[in-house]
Order: structure tokens, then sequence, then C-alpha cells
């Protein structure tokens, strides 16, 4: 590869550019404010059905699955006070449950201690009545006493409902069945499970309610608080980053312009980026935006470092501003260029993973890195062409050294001096964390990667860990060869084995299904004799109760059969998560499922199945686009150096923060999530850079040497400084992580840190060695 020919276009289009810039910060400004217009079209979207790709074999299941039974999301409220059963109190949970049921958008059915399908013995057979009258009575009443009575006298029913000592109560809200993405983006930016999660939000804090202290759950909830803590986490966040950016650029460059630069890089690419997707209406998933701003900072910092860096260098010598900025284009330009071109391509890795948060990381990380080069490239160099021309510094020159470059001539010299002491400490180290990477495992639940100092997570794992409520749950749908065949007694029967045995998994809070009103309407039909808590003996007797309880205006029967009665539903509530130990529920239901119906279709959906599988496609999708990225770069490199040797060796450096960040992973127990996912390619992508520059500038060095220890102390002259104030300013940013309360957050920032302080030691101390062991420029020419 001809470096200098290539040097010489970017010094033309330098020249180019600097003749039209006014024209070109005109057509920036403009560019800017038609972005703005765009970014506030962006559509957000969190639901999980969205996270998987069009046809994926979970994402039809929970489809045909809706189809029968409605929405599988639901909204669940635990109220706390000293004593359920006065008539305040009930009268606030009567008028909280009505309220959910009339003001959330898409409620269908309320379930609570006030509103509940409640079975009496009646002449005519039997009659469905509520627990609490519509007249509730005084407190210290018989007629009291009589509610509280009724309320426990179905010990299946006040599980549900109210706790043992009458100071907790449940309110389930079922919910219908969401538009699709096509219709509601018509009518706004918010999708409905958002919209779900904020109403309840607003009615739970209502003051009129405060006195049950009410508390929500469920998957709508759970969403809208984690979507707006990520919103105002990710606003804080940028905001430290920003300052931590400007005052350690200031300190570094002492120069507005060079604290200007970077940001403008920033502001410019992000709105660029979040601008073509609103446009668009592209997929974005707000959970991972913080990633490609971020990077978006990352980046923009370590281009115009490279960039202000040698520009500076420039100025000192001449003092020309022009002179100067096509000068550093010239030198600097293509190596930046080849930085983002490679960052971007490997961040295209991420579209193997079929998850569609991972092809959102993906897709606008990628364009984030497009658009903070191209103005890197275009707007920093017109920036830095304005103003002044400055009187050189007297007796500086090429061969010049300032107290940072001196001291990383003496490094590389040192470097140079000690490779296989150097080469063994690197080895051992990498053995030590490479057995690290074997204990690395994936985990979606909050607790893990929020963490319970999240005031929302700590709130929604107290209810799951309640005595009433419950955090996640999962169907298992159980379809039979033929209609009709789910009011067959031997059926049934199965069902209620197979729920006793779902009763006893380690995990499961409650279950419910159609038995629950089978059992209860038998019993209620015989005088409420609990031997006769059980299935009806005959499908006559299992048909007749059935039509019995349809005539008597009962609607709970739809959710748990469909109208075929071909297809049973289970669901299993549980009120913890632990990765391993679900995935071995999940395996077992099905085993013991299939056995009981060895005919049947079994299936699994819901939040739990959809989490597992989550997981297997994290797990094995982040590895494969790991490896792809590494031999896209590899690619890359020998094409852009035209040696095979070249694109090898620049691999090993970049291997290293794989290994330290797994390593530290798998050692420190911290879990793969969706965030911790995207690191080690993002991390790749990023090292790449100042590997780049460390060979390119070599190369270059080399072409005018022929010398291989000359080239690299050329290289760490020019080009090291750079790095490691690249290195010290983006670990600095990412910092800014490890102050969020987010466990997932603070793991992102110093494993991040770590990534970049390995990437850097190994472009210091092992890239050299393997550029003058390896000769991979050709032969040197021999001393005369």
């Amino acid at each position: 590869m001809k470096i200098e020919k290539i040097n010489e276009l970017f010094a033309r289009f330098a020249g180019q550019l600097l003749k039209m810039r006014w024209l070109t910060l005109g057509i920036f400004a403009l560019v800017m404010i038609v972005s703005v217009i765009g970014m506030k079209r962006m559509v957000k979207e969190t639901s999980f059905d969205d996270y998987f790709i069009e046809d994926d074999p979970m994402l039809v299941m929970t489809e045909e699955f809706k189809s029968h039974f409605g929405n599988d999301y639901y909204v669940g409220v635990l109220t706390q006070c000293d004593n359920h059963f006065t008539q305040e109190n009930l009268l606030t949970l009567r008028a909280l449950s009505n309220e959910l049921l009339d003001s959330l958008s898409y409620a269908d059915k309320v379930t609570s201690l006030t509103d509940i399908e409640f079975m009496v013995g009646s002449d005519e057979g039997m009659t469905i009545e509520q627990i609490v009258p519509e007249e509730i009575p005084e407190d210290n009443s018989a007629a009291m006493d009589s509610v509280r009575a009724r309320a426990y006298s179905k010990p299946h029913v006040a599980r549900k409902l109210i706790s043992q000592k009458g100071d907790l109560s449940w309110i389930m809200v079922k919910l219908r069945q969401f538009p699709k993405d096509s219709v509601w983006k018509q009518q706004g930016t918010v999708a409905p499970d958002i919209i779900t999660g904020q109403e309840v939000e607003r009615i739970i804090k209502k003051p009129q309610y405060a006195s049950l202290h009410p508390r929500g759950t469920g998957m709508p909830y759970v969403t809208n608080c984690k979507t707006v803590y990520i919103g105002k986490e990710m606003g804080r966040l940028m905001m430290i980053a920003t300052i931590v950016c400007m005052l350690v650029m200031l300190c570094m460059t002492r120069s507005l312009r060079g604290v200007m630069a970077p940001i403008i890089s920033v502001v410019g690419g992000l709105f660029l980026t979040y601008g073509i997707a609103g446009w668009t209406q592209m997929y974005v998933d707000s959970t991972v935006l913080m990633i490609p701003t971020i990077l978006a900072f990352a980046v923009a910092i370590a281009y115009n470092i490279h960039i202000f860096s040698y520009f500076r260098g420039r100025m000192r010598i001449h003092g020309e501003r022009h002179k100067a900025v096509i000068e550093t284009m010239r030198e600097i330009g293509w190596s930046v260029f080849f930085c983002g071109f490679t960052t971007l391509v490997s961040l295209l890795s991420f579209l193997v993973i079929p998850i569609r948060p991972m092809h959102c990381v993906g897709v606008i990380s990628s364009m984030s890195v497009l658009f903070v080069l191209l103005t890197s490239l275009i707007i920093s160099p017109v920036l830095l062409s304005f103003g002044k021309n400055k009187r050189p510094t007297e007796g500086f020159t090429e061969e010049s050294d300032t107290r940072w470059t001196a001291a990383m001539v003496k490094l590389s010299d040192v470097v140079l001096r000690n490779p296989k002491k150097i080469g063994c400490s690197f080895l051992v180290v990498c053995i030590v964390l490479c057995v690290g990477l074997w204990k690395i495992e994936a985990a979606f639940d909050i607790e893990r990667t929020m963490g319970t100092r999240v005031d929302y997570v700590k709130e929604v794992m107290d209810v799951g860990r309640s005595e009433l409520g419950s955090l996640y749950s999962y169907d298992l749908i159980v379809e039979l060869p033929n209609n009709d065949e789910a009011k067959e007694p031997e059926n049934l029967k199965r069902l209620d084995q197979l729920q006793q045995k779902v009763a006893d998994y380690k995990l499961t809070k409650r279950t419910t299904s159609i038995l629950d009103i089978l059992k209860d309407l038998n019993q209620t039909l015989n005088d409420g004799d609990t031997a006769y808590f059980r299935v009806p003996d005959s499908e006559e007797e299992v048909a007749q109760e059935i039509l019995l309880y349809e005539n008597a205006g009962g609607t709970e029967s739809e959710y748990w059969v469909d109208y075929d009665y071909r297809r049973l539903r289970l669901m299993v509530e549980i009120s913890d998560f632990n990765s391993a130990q679900v995935e071995r529920e999940m395996a077992q239901i099905q085993t013991d499922a299939q056995k009981l119906f060895p005919d049947a279709k079994i299936t699994t959906v819901g939040n739990i199945p959809q989490y597992v599988t989550m997981m297997q496609y994290l797990v094995r999708g982040q590895m494969l686009s790991f490896v792809i990225s590494i031999l896209i770069i590899g690619v890359i490199l020998m094409i852009a150096f035209q040696s095979i040797r070249v694109g090898l060796i620049g691999l090993i450096p970049n291997m290293m923060p794989a290994v330290f960040v797994g390593g530290y992973m798998g050692w420190m127990g911290v879990p793969l999530d969706m965030m911790t996912a995207t690191l080690l390619p993002m991390m790749l992508g990023m090292a790449v850079d100042d590997t780049i520059h460390f060979i390119n500038h070599s190369k270059l060095e080399f072409d005018r040497t022929a010398h291989y220890r000359e080239a690299i102390r050329r290289t760490f002259r020019v080009v090291g400084v750079a790095i490691v104030i690249t290195s010290i300013i983006t670990s600095a940013v990412f910092a800014g992580f490890c102050t969020s309360a987010c466990t997932m957050c603070i793991n992102f920032g110093l494993m991040a840190i770590i990534g970049i302080l390995s990437a850097l030691a190994a472009d210091l101390f092992v890239t050299p060695i393997l550029v003058n062991k390896c000769k991979v420029f050709g032969k040197e020419k021999s001393n005369q």
C-alpha cells in the first residue's frame, strides 16, 4: 500500500475544504436542523416481543398463544396497610381496582379482593357474587366479620388476594392484546406497554390511594420504570461524560478548539444518527441507547486528539494555520479514516445476534461512528483553520521533542530492549485470564443486571418476594390432538397432576389454570364440601358445570381454555429469578408435561421463556459476533497493508481487551447482559484504532528510513502521545458510568476502562515487539 499517495489525496481534500469552509459550515448547520426535526419523530420500543426477529420460533409461539388467550402481559399492584378489613381501606381498595380497570387503556379484567368471581351455592345451583358487598359495612361489626370470614373461606382463592394477616392485598389486571406496530405507530411514538406502565404509575401515585401504599409490578410497569430510569441516567451520564471530556481535554490540549472539536463531532454524529432514525422510523430500543452515545464520545475524542495533536506540532514548527491543517490531514487523515471504517464494520457484526436490540446497537453505533468520523474529518479541520497564524517555537524542528514525546521515545527504547520479559509477562497474564472466560454466564434478571440500589428494582423485587406478589411468569400450553378433549376428566386430572408438580418447583410462587375455576365450582355445587374440590368424574359433569358457570355470568374461564376446548393453559408465577435454576425448571416442566400428555404439543411462552431464549441467543451470538469482528478486521488490515503478516500481527494486540475483559467477567462473576454483551466487539473496534495508527505510521516511517528500530522510535514520537492521551480521556469518560447506582452501568464502565487500558498496554508493549521481530514491512537496509 502506497501510504504517501493516499496521504496526498487527503492533503488535496483538505485544500479544497478550506476554500469553501463557510459553505461547509452552512451545510452542516442546515443538516443539524433537519436532524433535530427527525429526532422528534423517533420511536422507542421496549416490548419483549419486539426483541425477536420476525418469524423467530419464540415470536411465532407467542403470537399463536395470543390468538387463543390474548395478551400474556399483566399488571400487578400490591397494597399494604395494617388491616384491609376496615370500611375506609376497602373503599380505597375498590376505588383503586375500579380506576385501574377503567383508566388503563388496555385493561381487560381486574381481579382483587373487591372485584372477583366468587362462586356461592344457591337454589338454582350457584351464583357469582362478590366477597365485599356493594354497601361496605362499618368497622368492628358482625357484617365486617362476615366479609373477613368469606375472604378466607376458600384458601385457594384467598392465597391470590389477601395475606394471612390481612396486611397485604393483591390486584391483578389482565390486559387486552396490544395493537401491532403498524397500528400504534400511526397514532404516536410511545409503545402500548410503555403507555400502560405510565398509566399504572400515575394511578398508584395518586394521594387518595396513599393509605394503601400501592406498589406496581408486571412487565409493562417494570419496562416503563426501566425506560424512565435509563432515560434519566443516560442524561446524567452524558452530562458527566461531557464535563469530564471538556475538563480533561482542556488540561491535555490547553485550547478551546481542542475542547470544542470533539463535542461538536459528538453532537453532529449523534444528531445525524438519531435524525435519520426518526425520519426512517427505524427500530430503536431505549434501553441500549447509552451504548452508541458513549461510543460516539469515545471515538470523537480519539479522532480529534490525533488530529489536534499533530496540528499543534506543525504550528510549533511554522505557525501557519492553513498549512498546518493540510499537513495534518496529509499525515493523519488516512489513519483516522481507516480507524473509523474498521470500527463501524466491526460493530455491524452485532447483526448476527438474532435479537433486535443487538441489531439496534450494531446499526445505530455504526451510523454514529460513521457520522462522528465524517464530522471529525470535515468540521474539525475547518474549525482549526480559523484564527491568526502564530509565531513558531524557536528552534523547534521535525526532530525536536517535547517533554511528553521524549518520554515516549524512552519508552520505545525500553520496550525494544526487553522483548522476552514483556512477551512472557503478557503470556502468563493471558493464560490466567483465559481460564476466567469459561466462567462467564448470561443473566437477564433485573436484580443482577440493574441491582437493588436502583429504587424501582428494589421495589419490584420486594413485591415479588412478598407473600402475594410476583414479578415474572410463564405459560405452558397443552395442545391436545382434537377439539373438546380439554373437557375430558382424564386430561383435566393430568393437568392437575402437572399443576401439583410445578407447585413444588423451587421458584414457583403460584399456579393458575382452568382447574381453579372447575374445582371451586364442583365444591360449590356440592354444598361447599372440601372433598369435592377436585375434577368432576365424567365429561358430562364437566360440560354441565362449565355451562352453568357461563350462564351465571362467569368469564374467567376464557383465559385458561380456548374456544375449541383443545388447548389448556397453565400460568406459573415466580417471585425470583436464577438463570441456572430457571433453565432447569423450564426443561423440567416440558419433560413432566410431555410424560403426562404424550400425544399433545407442549409449548412454553411468556417472560421467562423469552429470557431463557434471549440468553441462549446472546451467548452464541456474542461469540459469533466477536469472531466475525476479528475476521473482518484481520481481512481489512491484510488488504489495506497488502500483507497477511501485518493483518495477523495487528490482531494479536487487539485480542487483549477480549482476554482482559472476559477474564475479569469470569473471575468476578459479572453476568453477560444486554450491555456487557456489546462490550467485546465494541472494545475490539476501539482497540484496533490505536493499532492502526501505530502500524500505519510505522509503515510510513519504515518507508522513509528502512530501519525498524528508528521507524518505531519515530512512531512513538509522532503518535505515541496521542495514543496515550486518547486512552486516558476515553477511560475518564467511561469512568462516569461507575458513578451510577445501576450495577449494569458500573460493570460496563469498569470493564470498558479495563479494555481500553489493556489495548493501550498491548499497543505500546506488544505491537512494537511484533513489528520489529517479524519484519512485517520487508527487509531493512544494511548499515553502511
